[in-house]
């Protein structure tokens, strides 16, 4: 849920798998590597960390770090869900498609799904399959995740509720992250091809791949799989298990899997004889479709950050730098690569610390150009140590508008009830043994919980998910003085629940 950038507009990009490194830039070594992710540990302290480097073709070095799960290591074979790094492999699997001439990228998205809608009829018409993989359908950041994030919907349903969804941004024209778009993607795949997304994946990329291990979605590890268990704040938390939209975010992989991966991308689509993407693939893959702007970066760089087809595009020391990060709650994940240099990582961590991972990303990156990567720890370390102050003081901030001394309007019994909001779906209010509880129906299993009275007619609610921050549910009344129906406050950038309108659902006489 998390990304970082990207930008070239050369358009023969694959060119550059015959520029060899500069002659007078000496070669990253193990030990250099070893030394950087040591340092990285020591000043993050995430609960365990993996990370593989790919230099020249080959795996320069592969490497783990803290606690996999209990007592646990973890190993470069470690397995972590790779959440939005998943990404990747849907546009592959999209590219394959149009190089076998079973899909075009300017396919209308209703000529494959019809039953597929947008607020806007215009936009449904004309959305492409380049479309839903470049972020720019005209709905904003992270719009609809609540339909599956923890919900028992399944594709079809989440697709029959996107259609309500506002579109409050241009269409081809603004950047909008988007997860539910990989999910079409994933239907436009098993409708072309008669196959689930998941068996797609394993059967054409990470067979032929060698990436053994490496499973579409946490539910087809095999049992004695070595896997991470996610953390927050150093404690273990249940791993998400997807039942809708998992060709945006549900892969789980180990950074010796990715490695082979990595060298794939880097070497031209083809490894160890298996040839798995053309030059046609990477031209549409790894070129400008959505253009980002503004972020870090000096003045002649950030303004040629943008988005390909599930991947992100910088300048990196004047070279195109070609990334996705992914998240999810207790994961993080981060696939970098410099084309031109035949250059990559991928760096994994189970602590839901992203500082960590952008920690080696600028240290790898400054050591690969002959700079102090260590001097890049240090800063992040830094940047790190002032954001934890930042959010210490929002929270706290929060906490201090609570206004003391106010009692609710109405008796406990008069909030009790059924909700709807109409894109997401039913809630209910319930009291129990004197305590009112809520409970998001389609997400009942991590989103539910106890009311304790806040101020006024508010209260607050600490769902059972750690990745969650407290929620405030604040009740509105009709011209009668009854409860009309609630509105959501929990401020975190992954879901907008200020979005949803519930409205109290009143019994048929």
């Amino acid at each position: 849920m998390r990304q970082p950038t990207f930008a070239s507009l050369s358009f023969c990009f694959f060119a550059c798998f015959s520029i060899a490194q500069s002659p007078e830039k000496p070669a990253l070594t193990k030990a250099a590597v070893e030394d950087l992710a040591a340092l990285a540990f020591e000043r993050f302290q995430p609960k365990g960390l993996a990370i593989a480097v790919v230099q020249d073709g080959k795996t320069l070095i592969e490497v783990g770090y803290g606690i996999a799960d209990g007592d646990a290591k973890v190993t470069p074979k470690t397995m972590f869900n790779i959440a939005s790094c998943t990404k990747a492999f849907t546009a592959a699997l999209v590219a394959q498609q149009v190089t076998e001439g079973k899909l075009h990228w300017t396919d209308r998205v209703v000529d494959h799904v019809p039953e597929f809608r947008m607020q806007d009829p215009w936009i449904t018409t004309h959305m492409t399959i380049a479309d839903l993989l470049c972020h720019r359908s005209g709905l904003v950041t992270f719009a609809g995740d609540l339909l599956w994030y923890g919900s028992d919907y399944s594709d079809a349903e989440v697709l029959r509720r996107m259609e309500k969804l506002p579109v409050a941004q241009g269409f081809r024209d603004q950047f909008g992250y988007q997860n539910l778009m990989y999910m079409v993607a994933g239907l436009v795949l098993e409708r072309t091809t008669g196959r689930s997304w998941e068996d797609l994946v394993e059967e054409r990329l990470t067979k032929p791949l060698g990436m053994t291990s490496t499973r579409a979605s946490a539910q087809r590890l095999e049992k004695d799989a070595k896997r991470a268990a996610p953390h927050i704040d150093g404690v273990v938390v249940s791993e998400h298990e997807f039942t809708a939209c998992k060709p945006a975010a549900s892969m789980s992989s180990s950074v010796h899997d990715l490695a082979s991966w990595i060298r794939m991308l880097l070497a031209g689509g083809t490894l160890d004889d298996a040839k798995v993407l053309d030059a046609a693939a990477f031209a549409q893959m790894w070129r400008p479709h959505t253009i980002l702007g503004g972020g870090p970066g000096g003045a002649n760089t950030r303004d040629f950050r943008s988005y390909g087809l599930g991947w992100f595009l910088s300048i990196e020391h004047g070279k195109k730098l070609v990334e996705h990060d992914g998240g999810m709650p207790g994961f993080l994940s981060k696939v970098s690569l410099l084309p031109a240099d035949s250059f990559g990582f991928v760096v994994l961590n189970n602590a839901n610390d992203g500082l960590v991972n952008e920690a080696l990303k600028a240290a790898l990156l400054a050591a690969h150009a002959g700079e102090d990567g260590k001097a890049q720890i240090e800063r992040w370390s830094t940047i790190a140590d002032r954001m934890k102050k930042r959010d210490a003081s929002e929270k706290a901030a929060r906490e201090a508008k609570r206004v003391v001394d106010t009692k609710a309007t109405l008796a406990p019994d008069d909030y009790v009830g059924r909700y709807e909001d109409a894109i997401y779906g039913p809630a209910e209010v319930s009291l129990e043994a004197d305590t009112l509880r809520v409970v998001l129906l389609p997400s009942r299993r991590k989103l539910h919980g106890a009311m304790t009275h806040w101020h006024h007619d508010t209260f607050r609610v600490d769902f059972p998910d750690r990745f969650l921050p407290f929620a405030l549910f604040r009740f509105e009344f009709d011209t009668d003085g009854k409860v009309a129906g609630f509105r959501i406050d929990c401020p975190i950038a992954d879901f907008d629940f200020g979005a949803l309108d519930f409205r109290r659902v009143r019994a048929e006489k």
